[in-house]
């Protein structure tokens, strides 16, 4: 098990451009930690599940190390997949007449680069490698011929929840479903939201802190939060059924909110960085600003954005900033021209800077 274990490793090792020094200090610690473990009485399949597969760890291994140059007959299908996909199309088009769709056929090159990179290692992360494309092209397709582009975008969540999922073996049980619930809660935000129940529909979010609460391995102060949760959202009902005042309304939370604070569940911390801080504080107050003075909430939240975009700005390398920032600005294009201009069939092309801006600064 052993010899086979390091000849795996070595050979996922080996698909990076590593120094070769690096890769036997890596080997030989490997070496250590499968000597230590059979000597501890472990089973050959229990070190594996331990250490984790060659192919499983080998992201953190290489981290910041470049893939080395394919073999020479993976080069040749990626090279020759833009011919085929072009002869694929114009037989489409000249043939059937399929210029529109048949173009979709141009997405099998992105998807053959990905099999090809990932396939041999049989890595369940190619499924999420993949779930843009394919959620994309479901997306396009209930789009172009149901006019569903909304509430169709939803169908992108399975790129995010996807990538959750195949994560799963580094989680718990609850963490998974703590990791889903917002996923679930959207989903189910917007479905009910469609009947006309967009309020007090957004309560549906409750089943984030609700479902995060099982985390606590203390029962009483879980059950406790479960109790002060389940009450503010019955209390907040009855209330705005009752006076018909949102705002009054929203003092039926005030108990589990007090009661998140005393049990360290809710913390307010503010640290030392004053700046931060000020970013922080003026984020929030120009979003309930905005949010009651204009009414649209729906655009209001994509104010909070600037505290991470700012957080990035601040703490990270500049060199990073770039990609890790076309996220909050494709998200932010995204919701304007859907929400504000009902442009669905088009804004969804503003998740495509994403990776845009990646090859262009790594180019």
């Amino acid at each position: 098990m052993k010899n086979k274990y390091l000849t795996d490793l070595k050979e996922n090792l080996d698909l990076y451009d590593m120094d070769n020094e690096e890769k036997k200090e890596i080997l030989d610690d490997y070496s250590s930690l499968i000597d230590d473990a059979l000597n501890r009485g472990m089973s050959n399949e229990e070190v594996v599940s331990y250490l984790g597969k060659p192919n499983r760890i080998i992201r953190e291994l290489t981290e910041g190390c470049k893939r080395v140059k394919k073999s020479s007959k993976d080069d040749k299908i990626i090279a020759i997949s833009p011919f085929i996909t072009l002869i694929t199309y114009l037989i489409l088009g000249f043939g059937f007449d399929l210029w529109h769709p048949g173009w979709v056929v141009f997405i099998l090159i992105p998807i053959t680069a990905i099999i090809v990179e990932m396939g041999k290692n049989h890595d369940e992360h190619l499924t999420t490698a993949l779930s843009p494309f394919v959620s994309g092209m479901v997306y396009l397709y209930i789009g172009v011929y149901h006019n569903l582009w909304h509430p169709g975008w939803l169908v992108l969540l399975v790129i995010p929840v996807l990538a959750i999922f195949n994560s799963r073996r580094t989680m718990k049980f609850i963490e998974l479903l703590t990791a889903l619930s917002p996923f679930a809660a959207l989903i189910t935000y917007i479905v009910i939201g469609e009947q006309g129940y967009y309020h007090p529909g957004w309560l549906v979010f409750f089943i984030v802190p609700i479902v995060g609460a099982l985390n606590e391995k203390k029962i009483s102060k879980l059950l406790l939060t479960e109790v002060f949760l389940v009450v503010g959202v019955v209390g907040y009902l009855y209330i705005y059924y009752t006076f018909d005042e949102t705002w009054i309304a929203l003092i039926a939370f005030i108990p589990s909110f007090a009661y998140g604070l005393y049990s360290g569940h809710i913390q307010i911390e503010f640290g030392n960085d004053r700046k931060m801080n000020i970013v922080v504080i003026a984020t929030i107050v120009l979003f309930l600003l905005v949010g009651i003075l204009t009414t649209v909430w729906s655009l209001a939240w994509l104010i909070l954005l600037v505290i991470p975009v700012y957080s990035i700005i601040r703490f990270s390398s500049k060199d990073t900033h770039l990609i890790a920032i076309s996220p909050f600005f494709s998200l932010t294009i995204f919701m304007i021209l859907g929400v504000a201009f009902g442009l669905w069939a088009y804004s969804w092309m503003a998740f495509l800077l994403i990776p845009m801006v990646a090859i262009i600064k790594e180019a």
